[in-house]
């Protein structure tokens, strides 16, 4: 090991010089260099180290000790450097055991009650966040109800860089809801969440009136996390959101975090999608508070435009190929939505068929070995066998003058393709086949 200690915490402004500088110069007291110490040295540093790291017992306690002094002291840069050290020192196990084991549920609890500012009070959320990856710390905190109330309170604050940390940690408490239903065991975090009244309108604030992306990303992937959580006899997305105001409010944070762009996705919108089209999905698979067709008659037509800005990059087959994972996911979720509108009998553009069919072709046309182990092709074929069986889904549900609007839109080669697909696959009969053959031809005439 060269180095004893921990590196600066990421958060720290990079263009604040003066700030690095007294930064760097608090990191120098708790990292030194393995080479300058002798076997005698490392004995005694090893009496005030905290398990298996290299922390200093002692430091953690002197720097909690500053911070329970704060309110008479004040707030000082060098308390703030020694908080970011302290808060990527809970990176490590042992040292968030450590921190828990010296009540610093309770410290943080008195500290977020005086908190002379939002760095002051980001900082704390942050370090609790962290240490809230270890189970046992998540749970005592769900059972610490004063500081529970004093996290939610701070969903109506407007700092976004704690309200960024406040999610990431309510997002653990979740998965923590979801792991002891798994071991059918209970999480006290789900009263906690359900008893919080201000949790959904202020996510749905957050939704429609952030312009950082950072925090409607953290929100984003807070509500998916609820939207999975399926309890034994409920869901728990269910007994928290009300469909007719989230969805709209989807609607909004998505055209601010994926603006509209003619190239392909990046790997992290693509994230984003995902965890939004995951959240959409079950909105409108919800059954208990089910969003009225007519309510929904009001946001189709965005939430269709906002599918096509999805599914668009992948008309070309440069854009395709290869397919991840995550693109493949993104695309079978929109066709999944689409197919449910249609079923439902809420009109759908011949537009959107138009690329999926599109889609179909390049996917077809692309060089993808029935034996191949690579990702990609494996990506490839599972969603092209489910845009197939989407294909003979609607072949069963459009009337002729329907699949005429379709085809027209299409090239010459891809209309050959849905036909030879059409006529050759298993799925097809002779009704589903005539009616295709007719729309073709009154194309062609």
């Amino acid at each position: 090991m060269d180095q004893l200690g921990i590196n600066m915490h990421e958060d720290i402004d990079e263009n604040d010089s003066q700030s690095e500088e007294n930064h760097s110069a608090s990191t120098a007291l708790v990292v030194m260099d393995a080479r300058d110490v002798n076997e005698s040295e490392m004995q005694t540093m090893k009496g005030d180290t905290i398990g298996d790291t290299m922390y200093s017992a002692k430091w953690i306690l002197n720097t909690l000790i500053s911070l329970s002094n704060v309110y008479e002291k004040g707030w000082s840069e060098s308390l703030e450097n020694d908080l970011c050290l302290l808060w990527d020192m809970t990176a490590e196990k042992d040292v968030t055991l450590f921190l828990l084991e010296n009540n610093f549920l309770k410290i943080a609890e008195v500290s977020l009650k005086i908190s002379v500012g939002p760095r002051m009070t980001e900082i704390l959320v942050g370090i609790l966040g962290n240490m809230c990856c270890q189970p046992s710390v998540i749970q005592s905190l769900g059972d610490t109800q004063e500081l529970v109330t004093l996290l939610f309170n701070l969903l109506i604050i407007d700092d976004t860089e704690t309200l960024i940390q406040l999610l990431r940690l309510l997002r653990v408490a979740v998965w923590d809801i979801q792991l002891q239903i798994a071991n059918n065991s209970y999480s006290t975090w789900l009263n906690n969440l359900k008893n919080c009244s201000i949790l959904a309108s202020s996510l749905i604030f957050i939704l429609t009136s952030s312009t950082n992306d950072d925090l409607l990303i953290a929100a984003i992937d807070f509500i998916q996390s609820i939207s999975t959580t399926i309890l034994p006899n409920e869901r728990l997305f269910e007994s928290l959101f009300n469909a007719e105001e989230l969805v709209p409010a989807l609607l909004e944070s998505f055209t601010q975090v994926i603006p509209k762009q003619d190239g392909n996705h990046t790997r992290a919108e693509l994230k984003v999608i995902e965890s939004w089209l995951s959240i959409l999905t079950c909105v409108i698979q919800s059954n208990i508070t089910m969003i009225t067709e007519n309510q929904l008659s009001q946001n189709l037509n965005n939430i269709l435009d906002t599918l096509l800005r999805i599914l668009q990059p992948y008309v070309h087959s440069h854009n395709l190929l290869p397919l991840d994972e995550r693109s493949a996911v993104c695309i079978h979720d929109c066709v999944n939505l689409i197919s449910k509108f249609q079923r439902d009998k809420l009109p759908v553009g011949p537009e959107i068929v138009f690329i999926i069919v599109t889609i179909m072709f390049h996917l077809k046309s692309s060089d993808i070995s029935a034996n191949s182990e690579n990702n990609d092709d494996n990506n490839e074929r599972e969603l092209l066998k489910y845009l197939e069986k989407y294909w003979f889904e609607l072949l069963d549900m459009y009337e002729g003058n329907q699949l005429q609007d379709i085809l027209q839109m299409c090239e010459e080669n891809i209309v050959q393709f849905v036909m030879q697909m059409t006529k050759y696959h298993l799925q097809t009969t002779s009704d589903k086949l005539e009616k295709l053959t007719i729309a073709s031809d009154s194309v062609n005439q």
